[in-house]
């Protein structure tokens, strides 16, 4: 039995197969497969090689392009299982690429849109009330739990692998996947730990397998959620036209500012959030619908489209029918954009109901992605985004940086080391900064970090 890392030297694009023998016969599972972030060093992802060492199945932990990108390359045959939020959330994105006229290989986004659909293929994780239904295949047995990260619907993997030199038959690895301890869910990782991986102590883990992308921002500060909506409410309560860049598929943090909105008021009963397209509005009801049940905090009840600008409204409430860009004046709004031009004139807009004295605030722009995308000079920086910001604020739009990690910070890290306690070995992956990990306080567990052999893969 072994097991495999391939790219764990780098932030995404990290791929684990993990191998037992079962009845004299070797089988594999994969966990994820993705493409490379901007500002890798790997100019082409590793190739892995489906015919020489086949895959039984292939596990995905979220729904990040850095975990799922390569799908389409998973041979035909290969099962693949992940959270039926996650697919749902992949499956919007992809049938939206497909659609648009500006992707120029929409029909590559179409095809994975239909794979993901395919029920024969696509098997959902199963939550039975108190936990997630284990995933029996010849050699192993998967067990998934549900993790805080920025992506909702994110999971770990607790892998008994069958092998004949264990006491008891089973050698057990732990891939936490992509997790972080300071979100709404987070502070639970290590009870599910103790009661549920370790069985307060009765199961014992061999081996763990543990992303470090915050390794390479030890010095970082990290807001909790609830602290970043906290920020937020008193930011949007002085400023009553604000614009917010946000991923879509960050459930936690949209939700975090859809909640300030409400609590910075505005019109009757809080104040409206506005998304720039049909894909961005239905992602939302997605996670109302879903994590919308669990909590009040993820349901997104006042939405609109920023494209409906002239459309009329009216209600019991008003005297007259008002335009939604009218509506957007007197009340104020969040709007969620992204950096592109047809966003842009959204905000023109509003500077110039600035300058004609229709309104009497700016508007504003709220930041609330990793600074390194928008870093001069960061090996990561998207320039199209940097020279978006920079002409708004040549405008005199003030840009606000409001933001919070999707990752666990070291203290974390280590928290969940020593929660583990793995017997044998400790493999940091997705992260640049592996050997950092010598300097957490894990006191003698030190010893079982396994160093990367050529900073691509470590076996055992």
């Amino acid at each position: 039995m072994h097991i495999q890392i391939f790219q764990g030297n780098q932030i995404g694009g990290c791929v684990t197969v993990i191998s037992a023998v079962h009845n004299g016969k070797t089988h594999r599972i994969m966990i994820d497969y993705g493409a490379s972030l901007p500002g890798s060093e790997v100019e082409e992802d590793f190739r892995y090689p489906w015919e020489d060492e086949p895959v039984d199945a292939v596990f995905f932990t979220h729904y990040h392009g850095d975990h799922t990108g390569r799908i389409m390359e998973i041979p035909s045959g290969v099962p693949l299982y992940m959270g039926s939020v996650a697919r749902k959330v992949m499956t919007n994105i992809q049938e939206a690429l497909g659609n648009s006229e500006r992707i120029s290989d929409a029909d590559v986004h179409k095809r994975e849109a239909e794979l993901l659909k395919d029920d024969t293929r696509v098997n959902e994780f199963i939550y039975n009330g108190s936990c997630y239904d284990a995933v029996d295949l010849p050699g192993f047995h998967i067990e998934p739990y549900m993790v805080d990260h920025s992506a909702y619907d994110a999971y770990m993997f607790l892998v008994e692998a069958e092998d004949e030199a264990c006491e008891d038959g089973y050698y057990r690895i732990l891939h936490t996947g992509d997790f972080r301890g300071h979100g709404r869910r987070g502070q639970k990782m290590l009870t599910l730990i103790e009661a549920y991986v370790r069985r307060f102590g009765e199961r014992t883990i061999d081996a763990l397998v543990i992303e470090g992308t915050m390794m390479s921002r030890p010095k970082e500060k990290v807001l909790t959620e609830p602290q970043m909506q906290m920020e937020a409410a008193k930011y949007l309560k002085d400023h009553m036209y604000a614009f917010l860049i946000c991923s879509s598929t960050n459930v936690d943090s949209l939700a975090s500012f859809y909640q300030a909105a409400q609590m910075a008021g505005g019109r009757p009963y809080g104040r409206w959030m506005y998304v720039y397209s049909n894909y961005f509005r239905e992602q939302l009801r997605l996670y109302t619908k879903t994590a919308g049940t669990f909590s009040t905090v993820y349901r997104f009840g006042k939405v609109g489209l920023l494209k409906e600008m002239g459309v009329a409204r009216k209600n019991d409430r008003m005297e007259t029918a008002m335009t939604q860009q009218e509506l957007m004046e007197r009340f104020g709004f969040l709007a969620v954009i992204k950096p592109a031009d047809f966003c842009e004139e959204y905000i023109d807009m509003f500077m110039e109901a600035y300058h004609a004295g229709r309104i009497k605030q700016k508007p504003v722009i709220i930041y609330s992605m990793w600074e390194g995308y928008i870093e001069p000079g960061n090996k990561a920086e998207n320039k199209e985004w940097t020279e978006f910001l920079s002409r708004q604020e040549q405008k005199g739009i003030k840009v606000e940086r409001m933001h919070t990690s999707g990752h666990a910070t070291p203290r974390m890290l280590a928290d969940v080391i020593k929660a583990v306690d793995p017997a044998d070995a400790i493999y940091p992956m997705h992260t640049e900064c592996a050997d950092d990990f010598q300097n957490l306080d894990i006191g003698n567990l030190r010893n079982r970090i396994v160093p990367q052999d050529d900073g691509s893969y470590v076996k055992i």
